[in-house]
């Protein structure tokens, strides 16, 4: 036995140092060999009893003695088991076996010595985490790879287990390189930064910022990587005040002096200093506050409550209250600069005395400035703007001396001295507005104007008294570690300190200069010298048209100028800018009524002159919408007077805005209102206004970029099914998800917050009955965007009909409604049928396609070249989700149909080729589920609305165009020699037509995928909308073409090349008829003649054009099938009652025939037969019965039970044949005639039934083919016993002719085999006949022959199994 004695904690206090400050603490791992369990307790009971610690010598002491780990023979090895609070660590219980559990990565007991030495560790060193960064490095050449994996971990916070012990907390991108020309740039993501070093080194492609920087030229050779960047502790500093009620302001006080500061209250926290600062007493009246040293009463405070000592500096030390708003005493050495607050006021001044107006101006001048009015306010100046007085019939208004009325004010009321610098001193009015002179400094730019405050309306001498009122509101400035004052204060210092009062001038805003922007058309011959602005042409048409226009507009209000921009095509449009202060339509009217006139020296004006005024106000937006919401744009009230408005018109991105279902414009009044309905992110762009006035039109702009965002998408299942097995703790998880820059939580039907992550694992309880419990997925600050979860509970039934990963579990009749991938939305929604779940519901739907959808609704003529480029882009982009969606290929139809509706015009060529290469893309063969699902709608139908379209656009092509995509070949040509002929992969000749007439073929190689089959004799009734197909007996069997032309045709022939060479029945030759079937359309083939089939190519003949193609018969003519049912119920009867006399036959001579071992081994394989085949045919007739025609029931469950049907039918045909010629071999022959079939037959079922896919939906009692190729375990035994049975009739008549007349055979013997090889003779090619007439019809589908023969030899095998097995018999007859 081993015992580890370890902890020794030994302390050694070195010598070398005068004062023992320093000192190590070492662990001492002993190993003891005991030789019995009883040494082992004694040593035990001994270290219990040591009194510790124990002192060896002056610098040494042990402290802790503990045994921890015990190891002792098993016989075999050696159990090392530990001690109380010690534990092996994982890898060693890995490593040599743990002899009891591993809970938490640890065991206490191992089944070896560890080699290395080591015992068991304390628990508390092993819970104590480590932590590593691990950096790894991914090479992808596609950056979407790299933004999917960003946005994946941008998701949030996780933890991956690697191992009980190894946790992934966190993970992040550091660093992204790619290539850039011929080097790399590597650029940091956020929160991480490249080293200085690295940035000098490798040169930095951003700028350096605090020694960092966010990328560098290369890839640094040394491996390194972007590192996070390196936040500094940030220290915050308080004050607090706290207050104290007490009696003993002393020992407060003396308590605070004796605390040494700074106190240290953590890691964190320090107490930097604690004062009183101020101490509060009752007195008579009420209360004094006086300040502690070093401390003051700010002076608003002092002139609030009053002062209770003098006052010095605007401040004091006492006051007679208690502020209420809890200020204090402020520190003398931390006060916070006084804020001030200067004030103009403007004083008007009414008097008739002029001696009045020069005694103020004298006395004006005669104070001394600044002068206090109190503590808080002081005026720094005060002086005389402007004098107004009578002037002949009017006024006068002077300014002072460094006064000036601005440039707007001396042109509209007339200056009455000379006009510097644009200002004058005198102007002949009172302007009505209330205006002043202003500072002249404040004119260095010609367009700024002042307004001051109300006028004179005598004779007044109107003088601005200013008062500047700064006083200084000082906040808090100084700020401390939070520090614990134990004082009776009220410390928040405040001061009011005050500053001087001027009476001034009031300066206002300038006025606004409006810009009016015009023009008119001159007739007159445009030159491109007219282009040029330096052209002497130019400066002379400019000079000339702009005199004339000045004279025109001088006299409206507020006139400033006139300058002509620019001139344009088309005579010459002259444009010119009119700048005015003020805007009035009737005087702009009139001088614009009087333009014509004034310009017959220049030019004769076209038409009237026209007026904008281009607000900078924008259109008003809303801060944020949400695709799919509703978006509303206001554009005006107009901020100057445009007159009268008759009406509007916006614009997007230049292009004008019609208005359709999804956009309204709703104009009243002065305001035009822009409503978009289910708002899209192809709605982002600059939107213009224009409010179309009688005079000036008014415009304005507005730029909605980022104020559209995406909607949530919230993605569910919003109708789960669950089986409650009955136990608790049942666990049915709920997934809810929504893009990344959202976040969702789960809530209850009671609204009650169950999990804020997206999983939620709902736990069941016992469930003695059904229920229903509904949950909402709500994204987070949205409260409109949320989706219900219906989870369904039953407990009928140990095994649900329906299941699979997918939908989930389900009842018969139970829906499951689950949501769409990453880019789409909508839902799918199945119903469990008795072969499995079935889609019932298709909506999942492309959301960039969506848009395009919405965007379609109001697209125009104009924007089709670049709205059918985006569209093909799109598809491009997306076709691996368009194919397997079929709301999203009925949306690119309903796309293509608004295009065709929009596109009045002509269709040009690179329009064409971006249709057809979208179209291309929904035609393929990967989409064919999709189009059947669609196919099967009885109220609308995609694949004919997709062929119209095709139509549509083919009509208006222009121009020879030759185009080809890999499933579509265009082309468009003239005719020639009276006649036209093609051959596009289907040859097409038109003869007796006139030359250059343009005919457009478009050949459709593969849209059989997408067209129905159907005709004009198909009954609506074969709609199976359950099972997602039209139910027909043809298919389309050669491509479709489409035929064009501008001339009335009645001759077209047609030559087809087949797609499926094997169909050979009933071609007819069609055209796709729109109206049949309710406008749904089917193939019709009036006016179209069959000609011939010849060489797998298929000629036909019709007199119009249109779309064409072939349609031939797949199934078993519909006239065939009444006989067919007629000779398989009489053959089958016939056989019964065959098989019946049989066994009786059998039965009764038994004895007499089975004398010998050949001939019993043959009457039990006929008895063995017959019986077999007689259950599978009672089984055949039974299930025919049962089984429901999908014909006459669409949308019922037409499956008989595997049971008592398919698997009897199973045994009979593999049994039929299992004939055994020697007694000894009975055994075997059982094996093989039922244990054999037992085996294919169960293997069968298990592989294929569970996914409903055993037998065929659409024929009852008949192997599957297509989905599993159940058939082959049917087919491939009979063949084979068909095979070997062959084999063996030729070996037996070969003995049998090798035999001589000196052989041994006894004569029943050789009359037996006899027999048995006249049976196999006949037999053999009857059942072989049966099969291989079987194997033709599914070769051969439709040929009558086949089909007639098959059902004769196979409902009469046991008529033959009577005549040929037993009647045959000599023995028996």
């Amino acid at each position: 036995m081993y015992a580890w004695l370890s902890k020794f904690t030994l302390f050694f206090y070195p010598s070398i140092f005068a004062v023992p400050t320093g000192q190590w603490e070492y662990i001492i791992d002993v190993v003891v060999n005991v030789s019995n369990v009883e040494t082992f307790e004694l040593s035990l009971s001994s270290l219990n009893a040591t009194s510790l610690p124990i002192q060896l010598d002056n610098n040494i002491e042990i402290s802790d003695i503990s045994i921890t780990t015990v190891c002792s023979s098993t016989g075999t090895g050696f159990q090392c088991r530990c001690e109380e609070h010690f534990t092996w660590p994982y890898s060693i219980c890995l490593a040599y076996g743990a002899c009891d559990s591993i809970p938490s990565a640890f065991c206490k007991c191992t089944n070896a010595i560890p080699a290395d030495g080591q015992f068991c560790q304390p628990i508390s060193a092993l819970l104590a985490p480590v932590e590593y960064e691990v950096d790894v490095e991914l090479n992808v050449t596609n950056i979407e790879t790299v933004d999917y994996l960003r946005s994946l971990l941008d998701n949030g916070g996780f933890t991956l287990a690697l191992g009980p012990t190894v946790n992934v907390t966190d993970i992040h991108i550091t660093t992204v390189c790619y290539p850039n020309g011929t080097s790399f740039q590597c650029r940091c993501e956020d929160q991480y930064v490249w080293s200085y070093s690295n940035c000098l080194t490798y040169g930095a492609c951003d700028e350096i910022t605090d020694e960092t920087c966010g990328c560098i030229n290369s890839i640094p050779t040394n491996g390194q990587y972007c590192q996070p960047k390196k936040v500094l502790p940030v220290v915050y500093e308080y004050q607090i005040s706290i207050e104290v009620n007490t009696t003993d302001v002393d020992q407060l006080r003396k308590a605070l002096t004796i605390i040494p500061f700074p106190v240290q209250i953590n890691s964190q926290i320090t107490i930097l200093d604690a004062n009183i600062t101020t101490v509060c007493s009752r007195d008579d009246t009420g209360f004094q506050c006086r300040c502690e040293d070093d401390y003051l009463w700010p002076c608003d405070k002092c002139a609030t409550y009053g002062e209770c000592d003098g006052s010095a500096n605007n401040t004091c030390g006492c006051i007679k209250a208690i502020p209420r708003d809890g200020l204090y005493c402020q520190s003398i050495h931390h006060q916070t600069p006084p804020v001030l607050y200067e004030y103009i006021i403007s004083v008007e001044l009414n008097t008739t005395d002029v001696t009045l107006i020069n005694q103020l101006r004298t006395t004006l001048r005669s104070i001394s400035y600044p002068f206090s009015i109190n503590n808080c306010i002081q005026i720094s100046e005060a002086n005389i703007s402007t004098v107004c007085y009578p002037s002949s019939g009017g006024y006068q208004c002077l300014c002072e001396d460094q006064y000036r009325w601005p440039c707007d004010q001396c042109f509209l009321y007339g200056s009455c001295d000379n006009i510097t610098d644009d200002t004058c001193g005198c102007i002949n009015a009172i302007p009505p507005e209330g205006q002043y002179c202003q500072p002249a400094h404040q004119y260095s730019n010609q367009n700024n104007t002042v307004i001051s405050i109300p006028a004179v309306n005598s004779t007044p001498v109107p003088t601005t008294a200013g008062t500047t009122a700064t006083s200084t509101k000082a906040t808090t400035a100084s700020t401390t570690i939070p520090t614990n004052t134990s004082s009776t204060t009220f410390s928040t210092p405040s001061t009011i300190s005050t500053a001087p009062t001027t009476p001034t001038v009031t300066a206002v805003p300038p006025s606004t200069v409006f810009k009016v922007e015009m023009s008119m058309e001159l007739d007159k011959q445009f030159t491109a010298t007219l282009n040029d602005s330096t052209s002497s042409e130019y400066k002379d048409l400019k000079s000339r048209i702009e005199s004339v226009l000045k004279e025109q507009y001088k006299g409206i209000t507020g006139f400033i100028g006139v300058s002509v921009n620019g001139f344009r095509k088309g005579s010459i449009i002259t444009d010119f800018v009119v700048q005015t202060t003020q805007v009035k339509p009737t005087e702009v009217a009139e001088a614009n009524k009087n333009i014509p006139d004034a310009m017959k020296s220049i030019a004769t004006v076209i038409g009237s002159v026209t007026a904008d005024y281009n607000s900078q106000t924008p259109i008003t937006i809303p801060v944020l919408t949400y695709t799919g919401t509703s978006m509303t744009l206001t554009c005006g009230p107009p901020d100057i007077n445009v007159g009268q408005i008759n009406g509007s018109e916006w614009k997007f991105n230049g292009k004008k805005i019609t208005e359709s279902a999804r956009i309204k414009v709703n104009t009243s009044g002065n305001v035009s209102i822009l409503t978009v309905d289910n708002v899209i992110l192809a709605d982002i762009g600059l939107y213009e206004c224009i409010l179309i006035g009688k005079v000036i039109n008014f415009n304005q702009k507005g730029d909605i970029t980022n104020k559209i965002q995406q909607a949530p998408i919230v993605q569910l299942q919003s109708i789960v099914n669950v089986h409650c097995k009955g136990t608790e703790g049942q666990k049915q998880p709920l997934k809810c998800c929504v893009q990344s820059q959202f976040t969702v939580k789960w809530f209850s039907s009671s609204n009650i917050l169950l999990e804020t992550c997206i999983t939620y694992n709902y736990v069941l309880g016992k469930c003695s009955e059904g229920q229903l419990i509904r949950f909402v997925c709500k994204v987070d600050d949205l409260k409109d965007y949320n989706k219900t979860t219906e989870m369904n509970i039953f407990t009928e039934g140990k095994i649900p009909k329906c299941d699979n990963s997918q939908y989930g579990t389900g009842r018969v009749g139970d829906e499951s409604s689950i949501g769409c991938g990453v880019g789409q939305d909508g839902s799918r929604t199945a119903v469990c049928q008795q072969t499995g779940w079935t889609l019932l519901q298709d909506t999942c739907i492309v959301i960039a396609i969506n848009n395009l959808l919405i965007a379609s609704t109001n697209l125009n003529n104009e924007g089709i070249p670049d709205f059918v480029g985006n569209l093909n882009s799109t598809v491009q982009k997306e076709k691996d989700k368009i194919a397997t969606s079929s709301a999203t290929i009925s949306a690119i139809v309903d796309i293509l149909n608004n295009i065709a509706d929009v596109s009045t015009g002509d269709v040009t060529a690179p329009v064409m080729e971006n249709i057809l290469e979208t179209v291309d893309v929904i035609i393929g063969s990967e989409s064919r589920q999709s189009w059947t699902f669609l196919n099967a709608n009885r109220t609308s139908n995609a694949s004919s609305a997709l062929l119209s379209s095709m139509e549509s656009l083919s009509d208006r092509l222009v121009g020879e165009i030759a185009f080809e995509t890999p499933r579509i070949l265009l082309n468009r040509t003239t005719t020639f020699n009276n006649s036209f002929t093609a051959n596009l992969n289907i040859f097409i000749k038109v003869p007796n037509i006139n030359s250059n007439v343009f005919f457009t073929t478009i050949t459709f190689s593969t849209l059989d995928n997408v067209m129905p089959a159907r005709n004009s004799s198909f009954d609506a009734i074969r709609f199976n909308t359950t099972s997602n197909y039209t139910v027909t007996d043809n298919a389309i069997n050669a491509a479709v073409v489409l035929v064009k032309t501008n001339v009335t045709v009645q001759n077209v022939t047609l030559s087809f090349n087949k797609l499926n060479s094997s169909l050979l029945l009933n071609p007819q030759c069609v055209f796709w008829n729109f109206t049949l079937l309710n406008n749904l359309g089917a193939w019709d083939d009036e006016g179209c003649t069959f000609v011939s089939d010849t060489d797998n190519i298929v000629t036909c003949s019709c007199n119009h054009l249109t779309s064409f193609s072939i349609l031939m018969a797949t199934d078993i003519p519909p006239e065939l099938r009444e006989a067919l049912d007629i000779i398989t119920y009489f053959g089958v009867g016939i056989s019964m009652a065959s098989l019946v006399m049989c066994l009786i036959i059998e039965g009764y001579v038994w004895k007499d025939v089975t004398r010998n071992s050949t001939s019993f081994m043959r009457h039990v394989s006929i008895i063995n037969t017959a019986l077999s085949l007689l259950i599978a045919d009672i089984c055949f007739i039974i299930g025919a019965s049962i089984a429901k025609n999908p014909l006459e029931n669409p949308g019922g469950d037409y499956n008989v039970p595997v049971g008592p049907c398919s698997l009897l039918l199973f045994y009979r045909t593999v049994m039929v044949f299992s004939h055994m010629s020697k007694s000894i071999m009975l055994a075997i022959g059982f094996l093989l005639g039922y244990v054999c079939p037992l085996i294919i037959a169960v293997i069968t079922v298990a592989v294929t039934a569970p996914g409903n896919e055993y037998i065929r939906a659409d024929n009852a009692c008949w192997l599957n083919w297509i989905q599993t190729h159940a058939l082959l375990a049917l087919v491939i035994p009979a063949l084979t016993i068909v095979f070997i049975n062959i084999i063996i009739v030729i070996v037996v008549l070969f003995k049998m002719l090798r035999r001589g007349v000196g052989d041994a055979t006894q004569r029943d013997e050789k009359q037996t085999l006899v027999v048995i090889v006249r049976c196999l003779a006949i037999l053999t090619p009857l059942f072989g006949l049966t099969w291989a007439l079987g194997v033709g019809t599914m070769i051969s589908s439709t040929n009558k022959g086949i089909h007639i023969a098959f059902a004769f030899f196979n409902s009469l095998q046991g008529f033959f199994i009577l005549v040929f097995g037993t009647l045959f018999d000599s023995k028996v007859c």
